[in-house]
């Protein structure tokens, strides 16, 4: 179910948690993240020598027992722990309890999260991944609008653009089918498709995680596709309604390649070393089973 990779301190290297705080601020910086957005270390004492780290994309049940196992007392996910902001600290096993729950795990077994979301999703080598991936041809952010009035206005690229949506242009015309496939196929898993499949794209938006709110950004900016993880059914119909097309990986899918990206900034500015690394190529959370065979589809 885990999407990670574990990295373990080399030998006689001390290393505390807030040198992993500041490793991932170097390349990520903390204060580029969302307002309210809760990032940075969330748990545990910053001042305590790192044993072993493990990266995932969500700060599990799951991720806790597995560190326990690595004999890791860190996780660093790019998923933050949605604290519940209603007074209570109850551990009672419901679904709305679940971020109560991770804490009281992490804080039993002793290990420390640190979060880096949106400062990781708002960077460039963030933004243009999957762009550069499908070996697009990058035009710039995508603009943000306003609605003043009932009037749709984009406002100035330089000073207003849009956090997390890239425009591209593809190198020569091809359907949409066409470009789900090659999507699909950088993905390596299955995607679904809004639109028409033999209408023509040029103009293209990408944004990791949830792309529903670029769709009245991506009109204006006459995109013919967004690609991006998920968009949910209504704003997916408003879309198609509009005439704009969509590609969707799964969250988790279109977010898997940033924990990667914290991995390497982690290795790269905190001086760990003996890597370790294990990671899942995508998510088991889900599975989808076909009617026909009642066998699971990837």
């Amino acid at each position: 179910m885990l999407m990670m990779t574990t990295i373990m301190t080399k030998a006689r290297t001390k290393i505390s948690i807030l040198d992993i705080l500041e490793a991932i601020d170097k390349s990520f910086p903390f204060a580029h993240a969302a307002d309210g957005d809760s990032v940075g270390l969330l748990v545990g004492d910053g001042k305590l020598q790192v044993t072993g780290i493990l990266i995932c994309l969500d700060p599990s049940l799951e991720a806790i027992v597995r560190a326990q196992e690595l004999g890791a007392n860190l996780i660093v996910s790019h998923h933050p722990i949605r604290f519940n902001s209603n007074g209570y600290f109850n551990t009672t096993c419901m679904a709305n309890t679940y971020p109560e729950r991770v804490l009281a795990a992490a804080l039993s077994a002793r290990i420390a999260v640190i979060a880096a979301h949106t400062n990781v999703d708002v960077a460039q080598v963030a933004r243009c991944h999957w762009g550069d991936r499908l070996g697009l041809e990058r035009v710039g952010p995508l603009s943000s609008i306003t609605t003043e009035f009932g009037i749709p206005r984009q406002k100035d690229v330089l000073t207003d653009a849009d956090p997390y949506g890239e425009v591209w242009s593809a190198a020569c015309a091809l359907s949409l089918d066409q470009l789900a496939t090659r999507v699909a196929g950088q993905a390596g898993c299955s995607v679904k498709v809004y639109g028409d499949g033999q209408t023509m794209i040029k103009n293209i938006v990408t944004a990791t995680g949830s792309g529903g709110g670029r769709i009245p950004e991506a009109l204006m900016a006459d995109a013919d596709v967004i690609i991006s993880g998920e968009f949910g059914y209504h704003a997916a119909l408003a879309a198609v309604e509009s005439g704009l097309c969509l590609i969707e990986m799964g969250h988790d899918v279109s977010e898997l390649p940033l924990v990667q990206m914290i991995a390497d900034a982690i290795s790269l500015h905190s001086g760990i070393g003996e890597e370790l690394l294990h990671r899942e190529k995508r998510s088991e959370l889900w599975r989808s089973i076909s009617a026909d065979t009642g066998s699971a589809q990837d």
